[in-house]
C-alpha cells in the first residue's frame, strides 16, 4: 500500500494536519451555538431534556408532561450534562453531539490509516466531514450523531477481532453495543451482529463467530451497561416504556408508517447519488471496481454493511434520508481509494449542488406565491425578507468558487473536488440552515420568550414544535385553551380559537413567519 502523502501543490495542503482539523471542526459546529432548534425532532429531543432536569427524574423521559418513548437513556443524559454543566442554551443541548461527531470522523479515520494508509485516512476525513447530510446531523441534537460513532466503533472493533482475536477487543465491542444499545435500541446490536456473521462464515469460521458472541467478555460488558436502567425505568413506568418504545418505535416503525415519514423499496437506491453529494462521481468507480473482482474480507465486510443497512431501511415502512447515514461510512472508505483519479465529471456534483443551494433563496418568493398552505406561504414570504446581505454575499461566493471548479484549469482535478465538496458542506451550513432556521424557528424562538415574559399558564394548540417550551424554560401542553391561557398556534389557527368558544375572544399578541401567540381572554 501507497503510503505517501503528496508532496507538493495544493492537494498537500488540503491534506495537512491544520486543514483537516479546521475542516472537522467547522463542519461539526458550524453555526451550531446560534441556530434556533429545529422541530420536531431538536424539539422533542431537548424538551424531554430540559423536562429531565426541571423534574429531576433521570430515568425516565417526558416531553411536555406527556411520557415519550421513542429512545432509550442515553443522549438524554449526556445533553443533561451539558445544560447542568454549561446553562440551558442551543449550543449546551447540543454539544454532545458535536462531540460524537468528530469522535466518528476520528475514529474513521484511524480506521482507514490502520487498513489502509494514512493518505486515504486523510481523504476519509474530507469524505465525511464535507457531506452536506453527515454535516447537518453532525450538530443536530437528536440521538444520530451519537449512534453513528458507536456503530462504527463496534463495526471497526469487530473487524479488529477478526484479524486478531483479543479479550481486550472484545471488551471494547461489548461497551460499544452496550452504548449503542442505550442510544438506538436494538439495531445498534442488530447491524453490528449480521454484517459480522457474514463476514466470519464467508471465510467458514462461523464456530469463531459464535465463539465471539457468546464470550462473556461481552455478554457481561453488555449487561452491565444495559441492565440496570432497564430495571430502573420498569420500576419507574413498569411496561409502559417497553412497550413504547420496542413495540410502537421498533416493530411499529418498520411495518407501519409513522409521522407521515412513508416511502417505498426504491426509496433510497434512487436517493444515493443525492445523499452522497458532492461525492457523486465516486459511485460508479466504486461500483465497478466491486464487480471487477468478488469482494472479500475488508470489502466484503464493508459491503455487507451499507447493503444491510440500505435492506433494512429500504423495507422499512417509516424513511427518512439520514437513516442512510448508518451505512454511509464503509461507502466513503471504499471511494478513498478512487478520489486521487477523479475526473472532469466529477465536479459536476458539487459544481451544480452549489450552484442550486446558492441560488435557492431567491426562489423562495416564488415559491411563497405558488404556496396555498398559510404556513408555508409565511415561513417562505419571512425567508425572502431574511436573505440580508450577509446572505447574498454568501451566495455570491458559492457561485464564485462554484465557477473556479471549471476556470481554474491548472489545479488537479482531486483538489478542485475537495474545494467543491468544502463549498458544498459550507454553503449548506451558513446559507440554507441559517435561512431556514431564521425563517421556520426563530419566530418560535421569539413567542416563547415573550410568552415567558408574559406569564401565565400557555398551551400549545393546533401546532407541534416542542421547541416552544426548551425556549420558554416550562412545559407547554397541547390540548384546548381555557380562559385566561396564552396560546401558542399557527397563524392559520385563529377561526379554530374562535369556535372553541364563542364568548372568547382571542387577542393576537405576536405574529411572525407561521406561528402567533394568543391571549385567550
Amino acid at each position: 500500500m501507497n503510503n505517501t502523502l503528496p508532496q507538493h501543490g495544493l492537494l498537500k495542503l488540503l491534506l495537512s494536519s491544520p486543514a483537516l482539523v479546521l475542516l472537522a471542526l467547522i463542519s461539526t459546529f458550524g453555526y451550531a451555538a446560534w441556530l434556533p432548534l429545529f422541530d420536531l425532532d431538536e424539539g422533542a429531543f431537548t424538551t424531554a431534556t430540559r423536562e429531565m432536569l426541571e423534574t429531576g427524574n433521570w430515568i425516565s423521559t417526558y416531553m411536555n408532561g406527556v411520557p415519550r418513548h421513542d429512545k432509550p437513556i442515553l443522549i438524554y443524559w449526556l445533553q443533561a450534562l451539558s445544560v447542568s454543566n454549561f446553562g440551558l442554551s442551543t449550543f449546551s443541548l447540543r454539544l454532545p453531539s458535536c462531540l460524537a461527531a468528530l469522535a466518528w470522523v476520528w475514529i474513521s479515520y484511524g480506521f482507514v490509516k490502520e487498513q489502509r494508509n494514512e493518505t486515504e485516512a486523510r481523504l476519509m476525513v474530507w469524505l465525511l466531514a464535507s457531506l452536506p447530510l453527515a454535516s447537518i446531523i453532525f450538530k443536530a441534537a437528536i440521538a444520530d450523531a451519537l449512534l453513528n460513532f458507536l456503530l462504527c466503533a463496534a463495526f471497526f472493533d469487530i473487524y479488529r477481532y477478526y484479524l486478531r482475536a483479543d479479550k481486550r477487543t472484545l471488551f471494547r465491542i461489548g461497551i460499544w453495543l452496550g452504548l449503542g444499545f442505550l442510544t438506538k435500541g436494538p439495531v445498534a446490536c442488530a447491524l453490528p451482529l449480521v454484517a459480522s456473521f457474514v463476514l466470519f462464515t464467508s471465510e467458514g469460521r462461523f464456530k469463531d463467530w459464535l465463539k465471539a458472541v457468546f464470550h462473556p467478555m461481552i455478554l457481561v460488558t453488555f449487561t452491565i451497561i444495559v441492565l440496570p436502567w432497564h430495571i430502573a425505568v420498569y420500576l419507574d413506568q413498569g411496561w409502559e416504556f417497553f412497550k413504547g418504545f420496542y413495540l410502537k418505535h421498533n416493530i411499529d416503525r418498520f411495518s407501519s408508517t409513522m409521522e407521515s415519514h412513508g416511502g417505498k423499496p426504491y426509496y433510497y437506491v434512487l436517493l444515493m447519488p443525492l445523499l452522497l453529494i458532492p461525492f457523486t462521481g465516486l459511485i460508479a468507480p466504486v461500483v465497478k471496481s466491486l464487480f471487477a473482482q468478488r469482494p472479500k474480507g475488508l470489502e466484503l465486510y464493508l459491503l455487507t454493511w451499507f447493503l444491510l443497512v440500505l435492506a433494512i431501511f429500504s423495507f422499512s415502512k417509516t424513511q427518512l434520508p439520514h437513516y442512510i447515514l448508518y451505512g454511509i461510512t464503509p461507502i466513503l472508505f471504499l471511494m478513498t481509494r478512487h478520489l486521487l483519479q477523479v475526473g472532469f465529471w466529477s465536479l459536476l456534483a458539487p459544481a451544480l449542488t452549489i450552484l442550486f443551494v446558492s441560488l435557492l433563496p431567491l426562489l423562495f418568493s416564488y415559491a411563497a406565491q405558488q404556496s396555498s398552505k398559510p404556513f408555508d406561504k409565511a415561513v417562505l414570504e419571512l425567508a425572502t425578507t431574511e436573505y440580508n446581505l450577509v446572505f447574498q454575499l454568501v451566495t455570491a461566493a458559492g457561485l464564485s468558487l462554484a465557477a473556479a471548479l471549471y476556470l481554474l484549469k491548472k489545479i488537479d482535478y482531486p483538489s478542485r473536488l475537495l474545494i467543491g465538496a468544502a463549498t458544498t458542506m459550507l454553503t449548506f451550513n451558513f446559507l440554507l440552515l441559517p435561512l431556514l432556521g431564521a425563517a421556520q424557528q426563530e419566530p418560535v424562538r421569539e413567542a416563547a420568550l415573550l410568552a415567558k415574559k408574559i406569564g401565565g399558564p400557555v398551551v400549545s394548540y393546533g401546532i407541534n414544535m416542542p421547541s416552544f417550551s426548551v425556549y420558554r424554560e416550562a412545559i407547554v401542553p397541547r390540548r384546548k385553551p381555557q380562559r385566561g391561557e396564552l396560546v401558542f398556534t399557527r397563524i392559520d389557527s385563529q377561526e379554530d380559537l374562535l369556535k372553541l368558544d364563542e364568548t372568547v375572544q382571542p387577542v393576537r399578541l405576536y405574529s411572525k413567519g407561521g406561528v402567533a401567540l394568543y391571549s385567550y381572554e
